[in-house]
């Protein structure tokens, strides 16, 4: 990869991440607005420095709840209250609540906001873009259950534990309270310094996630760990506890070529790191995912020979194009780019299966992040999926989007552009149905 392509990567990572920090600060006045709605938030508290509150005393600086991803959410709504009867969803959130958004399955809280001894209870659930609920409250949990005084990042993307690396892993974590910053590193194989990989700095108080623009094609057993930074640049608290992941050279008959909606992530809120929102998760069948967020037909094809040949897949799914037609690129381009994408396979004995283009919905990318669409889009998407289906392996997965209106439904897609969990398992059952009856069920590489 040259100088320039990492420049170009770098820019879009933090065109990105200005999207999601702008569409941030258009829904709430302070990234954790915290009301105080009940006299006992009043009192005042000492700071000694404990892992764990005791005896339902809260002692300490910050604690930090955890609970389960819920999928879809774009935020998270908590509750407090001093009792635990009566929370549940009927619950009269302007009168008896403290009330605040997050964007992670997990929050820091500054302890001075709660009483020193008086028993307080917690639960949450999961908003969509409009701030409705579209969960239940969790059971409720003691806050003297939380972990006080973390002193490091909490850790939410779980590279170890998915079947085949992405090409382009993602890190997330939980932000840190008072945080400015963070810094990400990666090591090749021993956690030494000698051999430090990457480093990334990430601006934002509640930054919580880094796209890694290297692609990892050399197997082996790498780690990665976050640390918060302060205003300064100096760290705030320690490094996470070093993450391994693998890359596997060998086995992967099957790959994933894309853009964002086959590198992954949703909802908005929620990386690719989650393999929830990552389609070839649910095709039942082992998958390389070589997709990139913010690809473009031209830049597929640009990086085939270097993301694609070091895997030696005998079948590579490609999905791609969308970019291109929402930016206003005509459909010929389009259709020009994926023949050479074809090309490439033929080459080098690779079987390609084209994935149809899914809708957009204009509208919601405006909301989600401000971008105006191609008034020719439809038009435009449609001719390239014309030329998709006339390919001898193909699978249509267009109609499983499709409205009335011919855009995507905000019930696939929150954003328009990126669908979400139900999207993604649409997807990749598809695919899996497709691979199995066209190259055969009992496969080795087939079975589930």
């Amino acid at each position: 990869m040259t100088r320039s392509d990492r420049n170009r990567l770098s820019r879009q990572a933090n065109n990105r991440r200005k999207r999601r920090t702008s569409f941030v600060l258009r829904t709430m006045s302070i990234l954790f607005c915290l009301v105080l709605l009940f006299p006992f938030f009043q009192s005042s508290i000492s700071f000694p420095c404990t892992s764990q509150a005791q005896s339902g005393d809260l002692n300490g600086k910050k604690i930090r709840l955890v609970w389960e991803a819920i999928p879809d959410a774009v935020a998270y709504q908590l509750v407090f209250r001093n009792q635990h009867e009566g929370m549940k969803d009927e619950i009269n959130l302007e009168n008896n609540t403290l009330y605040n958004e997050i964007y992670t399955p997990g929050v820091e809280l500054d302890i001075s906001l709660f009483p020193k001894r008086e028993a307080v209870w917690w639960q949450v659930r999961a908003l969509n873009l409009d701030r409705e609920p579209i969960s239940p409250f969790t059971d409720p949990m003691k806050l003297v259950d939380g972990e006080v005084d973390p002193v490091s990042p909490f850790i939410t993307a779980h590279l170890d534990t998915l079947a085949r690396l992405p090409l382009y892993p993602t890190y997330s974590w939980i932000p840190v309270l008072n945080a400015a910053a963070y810094e990400v590193q990666i090591f090749s194989r021993e956690l030494q310094s000698n051999n430090l990989k990457k480093s990334y700095v990430i601006k934002g108080a509640s930054s919580f996630d880094c796209y890694d623009i290297d692609a990892f094609t050399e197997p082996g057993i790498y780690w990665w760990r976050v640390v918060a930074l302060d205003a300064k640049g100096q760290q705030l608290g320690k490094w996470s506890e070093a993450q391994p992941f693998t890359v596997q050279g060998e086995g992967n008959i099957v790959a994933a070529l894309g853009d964002s909606v086959t590198h992954g992530g949703g909802a908005i809120s929620n990386p690719p790191s989650d393999p929830v929102y990552d389609w070839t998760s649910y095709v039942g069948i082992p998958m390389k995912n070589l997709g990139r967020s913010g690809d473009t037909t031209n830049t597929i094809y640009a990086r085939f020979d270097y993301d694609v040949l070091p895997f030696h897949p005998q079948i590579l799914v490609i999905m791609g194009g969308i970019n291109d037609i929402r930016a206003g690129t005509p459909a010929s381009d389009v259709i020009n780019n994926l023949r050479q994408i074809r090309e490439k396979c033929q080459e080098n004995k690779i079987i390609p299966v084209f994935l149809t283009l899914t809708p957009v919905n204009p509208a919601l990318i405006k909301r989600a992040f401000n971008e105006d669409t191609s008034s020719e889009w439809q038009s435009e998407w449609h001719k390239v999926n014309e030329w998709i289906k006339d390919q001898p392996y193909h699978v249509d997965i267009t109609p499983i989007f499709m409205s009335g209106e011919g855009v995507m439904p905000a019930q696939f897609a929150t954003d328009g552009l990126h669908p979400d969990s139900k999207g993604k398992a649409l997807i990749g059952q598809a695919v899996g149905k497709f691979l199995r009856q066209t190259f055969g069920e009992t496969s080795a590489f087939f079975r589930p």
